[in-house]
Formats: C-alpha cells, sequence, structure tokens
C-alpha cells in the first residue's frame, strides 16, 4: 500500500510538473528572505533588490505577545521604503517547549491590530501559524481538526476586515512522519478536509517550506515530495486528491541549506559546507524556482540568527558578516516590478475664490494629506488631473519634482485656474476631490474699479485664509 501511494505521488509530481499552470502571468521578484528582527530589513534588501531587482519579499514570524503598533507600523514604512513586501505568520507564545495552541476567539484580536495599520502594497499576506503537523507547535499535541477551524475562522474574519488580505496556510513539515511528535501531512490535510470540506478553496496562496530532506542534505537537483520541489507534490494532492479547484500561488516561505561551519561544533552534522550551500542554492533559484511560473515568492529561513539554535541556517555570523550564499544569491539577477498600492488622499485646506471676473487668472493652493500606501513622487511626476468643464481653464495639481510625500505626510501644491470670456457659474473638479462652485462676473460689474478692485478681493480673500 504504501509502494502504491509512493508510486501516485511520483506520477502526480511529474504531471504536475509538466502541465505547471501559466495563470500567474504578472512576473515578480521572487527573491526573498525570511527575517526574525525589523533591524534585519536593511540587509534584507540589499539581498533581495539587487542587480537589478526591486520590491522582493521578506517573511516575518510576529508573537501574540510582540503586538506593538509603533514598532509594526514603523516596519511597514520601512519595507515601504526599502520596496519589500511582508508576509506575516502569526504565532502565540512559548509554553515551556510548545507552542500554546491559537485559540478561535483570538481570531479577532490579530484582525483588529493588523487592520490598523498601513500596509506598504494593496495585497496583505497574512500566514496562519507554523507546522501544525509538528506537537510542538500546537500545545504539545497534534490536531487537524482543530486547526481547520481555527484557519477557517481567521480566514473568515480577516476577510469581513477587509478582502486585501490574502491567507495563507502554516507551511508543513513534508518529511514528518507518523508518530508521537508528528503527523504525515497528507494524513492531516485529510483530517482537515473531513472536518472543512472546502478548507483549501478559502486559501489566496500556497506556504510552502520545500526544504531538501531528508535530514536537509538533499540535491537541488532531485525530484520528490521531501525535496525542494515538494510544493509539486503538496499542490498536485490538493488538486488530485482533495479536488481543489483553485490554481493558487505559491509562496515558499521556507527552504534553504544549512551548513557546517567554524560556529557550528557538532562534529557529527552531515550537513553541506558553506561552499556547497550557496551552489545549492543558486542552482535552486537557477534551474528550479525561477522558471516556476506559480511561484510567487522564494524566502530562505534564515537571514540572520548565528546563535545555537539555527546557526547552521543562518546566513550571517556572529560579527554581521555575511556567508557565501548571501553574496551568491545578492548577485544573481532580478526581475524589477511594481506591486498595486492603494493611493488616497484627503484635503485638509483649499484656497480659491468663490468668484472671478472674465478673462483674469488666480493662482491658488491646495493642501493634501497622504492617506494611502503609495510615496508620492516616486514613481516619476505624481499629480491629479483636472476634470473641469469647459468655460474654465484650470491646472492639474502636480507636485513638484524631487518631492516625496510619504503615507501620513501633507503637503502644498499651487495650481491655477483662468477664465475665459462667458460669464456664469461654474464647477471646478479634479478626479476625486470635492467639486467646487466659482462664479464668473462680466466684466461690466467691475469695469469701474479695473484692476484695483480686484486686487482688494483677493487680498480680502488671502487676509481671511
Amino acid at each position: 500500500m504504501k509502494r502504491l501511494f509512493l508510486l501516485t505521488s511520483l506520477i502526480l509530481s511529474f504531471f504536475s510538473l509538466i502541465f505547471a499552470s501559466t495563470a500567474f502571468a504578472q512576473e515578480t521578484n521572487k527573491f526573498g528572505i525570511h527575517i526574525l528582527e525589523p533591524a534585519d530589513l536593511e540587509k534584507a534588501n540589499e539581498l533581495v533588490n539587487s542587480n537589478g531587482g526591486d520590491w522582493g519579499w521578506v517573511t516575518v514570524v510576529i508573537r501574540e505577545d510582540d503586538l506593538n503598533s509603533d514598532k509594526w507600523q514603523d516596519f511597514f514604512d520601512q519595507c515601504r521604503i526599502k520596496h519589500l513586501i511582508p508576509l506575516v505568520r502569526l504565532a502565540t507564545h512559548l509554553e515551556g517547549i510548545n507552542w500554546a495552541k491559537p485559540k478561535v476567539e483570538d481570531s479577532q484580536k490579530w484582525v483588529d491590530f493588523w487592520g490598523s495599520l498601513n500596509w506598504p502594497v494593496k495585497d496583505q499576506y497574512v500566514i496562519i501559524f507554523n507546522e501544525p503537523n509538528h506537537k510542538k507547535e500546537w500545545g504539545g499535541e497534534v490536531n487537524p481538526r482543530e486547526y481547520a477551524k481555527i484557519l477557517s475562522e481567521f480566514n473568515s474574519k480577516f476577510k469581513i476586515q477587509n478582502s486585501k488580505f490574502k491567507i495563507l496556510n502554516a507551511g508543513f513539515d513534508l518529511a514528518a512522519p507518523n508518530g508521537k511528535e508528528t503527523m504525515d501531512a497528507f494524513q492531516f490535510w485529510s483530517w482537515m478536509k473531513a472536518t472543512i470540506p472546502d478548507i483549501f478553496e478559502k486559501l489566496d496562496g500556497w506556504s510552502s517550506h520545500s526544504y531538501p530532506n531528508h535530514g536537509f542534505i538533499g540535491k537541488p537537483w532531485e525530484n520528490s515530495r521531501t525535496s525542494i520541489k515538494g510544493y509539486n507534490w503538496e499542490l498536485a494532492i490538493l488538486k488530485n486528491q482533495f479536488g481543489l479547484k483553485k490554481e493558487l500561488p505559491v509562496f515558499i516561505t521556507e527552504t534553504g541549506w544549512p551548513k557546517t561551519n567554524s560556529e557550528i561544533k557538532d562534529k557529527k552534522s552531515k550537513f553541506v559546507n558553506e561552499v556547497t550551500a550557496a551552489k545549492y542554492l543558486k542552482y535552486a533559484f537557477e534551474n528550479v524556482w525561477l522558471k516556476d511560473s506559480r511561484i510567487m515568492a522564494v524566502t530562505p529561513f534564515v537571514l540572520n540568527y548565528p546563535d545555537d539554535l539555527f546557526a547552521p541556517f543562518s546566513w550571517m555570523d556572529k560579527d554581521g558578516n555575511p556567508y557565501q550564499q548571501f553574496f551568491e544569491i545578492k548577485n544573481l539577477v532580478k526581475k524589477s516590478w511594481w506591486p498595486e498600492q492603494i493611493e488616497k488622499y484627503e484635503m485638509k485646506s483649499l484656497l480659491i475664490p468663490s468668484f472671478m471676473p472674465v478673462n483674469t487668472t488666480f493662482k491658488g493652493k491646495i493642501t493634501l494629506k497622504n492617506i494611502g500606501q503609495s510615496i508620492w513622487g516616486e514613481k516619476g511626476e505624481w499629480q491629479i488631473e483636472n476634470q473641469t468643464p469647459m468655460g474654465l481653464n484650470v491646472s492639474n495639481i502636480v507636485l513638484s519634482p524631487n518631492i516625496k510625500v510619504l503615507p501620513g505626510e501633507t503637503v502644498e501644491i499651487e495650481f491655477t485656474v483662468s477664465t475665459a470670456s462667458e460669464s456664469g457659474d461654474f464647477e471646478l473638479s479634479w478626479e476625486d476631490l470635492p467639486k467646487q462652485n466659482l462664479k464668473v462676473l462680466p466684466y461690466s460689474i467691475i469695469a469701474s474699479a479695473r484692476y484695483t478692485f480686484w486686487e482688494k478681493v483677493l487680498l480680502k480673500i488671502k487676509e481671511i485664509f
């Protein structure tokens, strides 16, 4: 029976490779890295946005006892400035050697927190916890029914709060066997689907831990469920065994080769050396991940954790110096792209008269606050187009060159309004800004005053404002 299942899995993986979906037409910069602290963003940017790249990815773990609004808003702001797209993985807190079980009733707390922050891009990716087929990740037991309910509830609450949230599953350990400590991923998913039949259809993407197993010493050209192509097996099982109809984009949120080096004292370690780890990663990107249109991002584990627990996985040593794999990946050619951002503004003040004579020009001022996600002026000329009907000549609202306006900041911009020879009531408008009424007076009404009268009017208006 086991041989039959293994054969079926290999066949499914093979056909999945042949018929890889081309549904994800937009090419992203797939390069990313797993980080543990906001302080690592600078080095992450250097790594993933190098050599022609823009808007790479970072996976970050955020615990429920670290929900500090100022800290994580600053993190998002730095991601915006450095052009990094965050993949936020939820975590609870440690209870002894185990991570505490998340509670269904806590879902709203998470939603309220993440919904209160201004994310750097429109799509807000949230990973619902980590490797629940390990009992240490789930309060000391493996419980796929509970995880299915948690995933479903969190998905519903996030989507109710904001449709821009994109929910990803926890990555699974594909090498874990059935036993006292772990559960086979296929069996785990079977229980999930039995609990909530449409659980996988609810997802917006698939988070995969495609490590080179067993023992983290697999070769990058291997093709099996426990290889760096493990996501092929996962997608094939979801589609062919569980009837998944969606074409889920793949986010490889953990992968990579741990290595031996002078800081790692375990002489029994079978990990590859630093040079081999770098070569394998380069091969994996160039020959596997970058060629698969289903993959949106690859964030190997982990950029900077040189202490004992994850020292073999760390891309940097205790002195902050990168290992060879950092430079190998940094030097690879990358894709430049721009993810969608919400652009939104709020008018704080507007200097414009309620009436003007015919054949005159007024220089007005408008103060706008950036309440969206983008940095105005970052992509070149930023402007709000005039949409005023015929009868008035109104300029666009154009931000001066070399000025950048971050979310939360305000800026004052000048514009002009010119009247023609036609008098009457007119309406000024610029895209989404409130419409303004303007009365144009015939020259005969103010002919005797000429410009002296008009100049007094302008002075009075300025005095009022």
